[in-house]
């Protein structure tokens, strides 16, 4: 089990294994360290926060994950990681900030189509 996962809480190894390409590539994207994005401090910077709900949010959507497991994996709450998808979602509005996700979430995508 990793640090960044709550104690006794478990999730299986696909979902921990697509957990952690999400959170490098939303850490790549957004220039901070993987420690920053999966860490349970809450005073975290904007920068590692957007990072952080970035994460969740491909983890969802691209990656299909259950809210409950993208949760579980961040050392966070449901309704927390369902919080963080809604942000990412509204800031999709903003055409670059989408053709940037739209890159990841391909990528993503492809990458976890082709392990299946």
């Amino acid at each position: 089990m990793h640090a960044h996962l709550a104690p006794g809480h478990r999730i299986s190894m696909p979902s921990e294994i697509t957990c952690a390409l999400v959170v490098r590539l939303a850490a790549i994207a957004s220039g901070v360290a993987v420690s920053e994005v999966v860490s349970t401090s809450r005073r975290a910077s904007r920068r590692v926060s957007t990072a952080r709900h970035i994460g969740m949010y491909l983890a969802h959507t691209a990656a299909g994950l259950p809210l409950t497991k993208v949760a579980v994996y961040f050392g966070r709450d449901r309704t927390t990681a369902a919080h963080a998808c809604r942000l990412i979602e509204d800031r999709r509005d903003d055409r670059k900030f989408d053709a940037e996700l739209a890159e990841i979430e391909d990528l993503l995508r492809a990458i976890c189509g082709a392990a299946q």
